[in-house]
């Protein structure tokens, strides 16, 4: 399940932040959101290291926490997506097919 869904502007300034969960968890996601922005800086400066190609808009599984799943998608823009799952067991595949729902 979903919990939050962000975009993130180019210069990595927040454009629309949403959590789907309660008041007291807003706060965690938000901090969640921002801890992988690092994760996709490093990923589109070091592309050779994390395998991405250059039409590849779709970043994977950023990191895992011990309650979610951070996943990214890049524009050409280099405007960020960024999903926060509570599902443990989902896997790339899955999150990837959404953008196409």
């Amino acid at each position: 399940m979903i919990v939050c869904v962000a975009v993130v502007g180019h210069q990595n300034n927040p454009l629309y932040i949403q959590s789907f969960t309660e008041a007291d968890d807003a706060l965690k996601l938000h901090h969640i959101v921002h801890c992988s922005l690092d994760v996709v800086d490093e990923r589109v400066n070091n592309p050779k290291k994390s395998g991405l190609t250059l039409n590849e808009t779709f970043l994977g599984l950023l990191y895992p926490t011990e309650n979610y799943k951070v996943y990214g998608y890049l524009t050409n823009t280099k405007v960020k997506f960024i999903l926060v799952t509570t599902d443990l067991d989902v896997r790339d595949a899955d999150v990837r097919n959404l953008k196409s729902r």
